[in-house]
């Protein structure tokens, strides 16, 4: 970086120059791509690693003085960068489980049939439920799919806005709410 400024400063005269660090470091640091899972083993390893030694110089006289760099602290430098590594790891692993749970609830969402029904049509089959649940006429798998739709069909009416609908249609997405509660309730869901 020296030699660069010192050239920067003879062929510029005055004026400004701009210097590029990346050539500086380039040959110095090593870039290389790790697998998510290989993470927490790399990290391992160099907080495990003992701060590498100088090696021995041999013991020649030199004209020129010599300057002391202090020595730089690596090991707290490593450990505090692993530290923040692992938190932006964590960061995007939730991220990327969220982005997953919802696409998994969208893609049970569209198999769903309630969804697509009209709201007189959704309320009629909501009482049927409730009629069939209250008689205990239905079976393991058609509970098991009740409990899918019902479940649908809460989330779904949660995300809704009924401010936005005229004073009927309110007046129905309330009482589809309602029956979706009593059915939630007589499945303990």
């Amino acid at each position: 970086m020296a030699e660069l400024v010192d050239s920067a400063e003879a062929s510029f005269k005055g004026a400004e120059a701009t210097i590029d660090i990346s050539e500086v470091f380039a040959n110095r640091l090593a870039v290389k791509k790790v697998a998510y899972s290989e993470v927490g083993t790399v990290l391992e390893r160099v907080r495990a690693r003992p701060e590498a030694q100088p090696a021995p110089q041999p013991n020649v006289q030199q004209p020129k003085p010599q300057v002391q760099v202090p020595k730089r602290e690596t090991s707290k430098e490593m450990a505090g960068a692993a530290v923040s590594l692992r938190g932006i790891v964590a960061g995007v692993e939730k991220e990327f489980a969220e982005s997953v749970a919802r696409k998994i609830e969208k893609a049970e969402e569209a198999k769903l049939i309630m969804p697509k029904l009209s709201l007189q049509d959704q309320l009629s089959d909501l009482e049927k439920i409730r009629e069939g649940l209250e008689e205990n006429v239905f079976d393991k798998e058609q509970l098991k799919i009740i409990k899918e739709e019902i479940n649908g069909m809460s989330r779904i009416s949660s995300r809704e806005d009924v401010s936005k609908m005229s004073e009927d249609q309110r007046e129905l997405v309330l009482m589809r709410n309602q029956r979706i509660k009593e059915i939630k309730g007589r499945l303990n869901t």
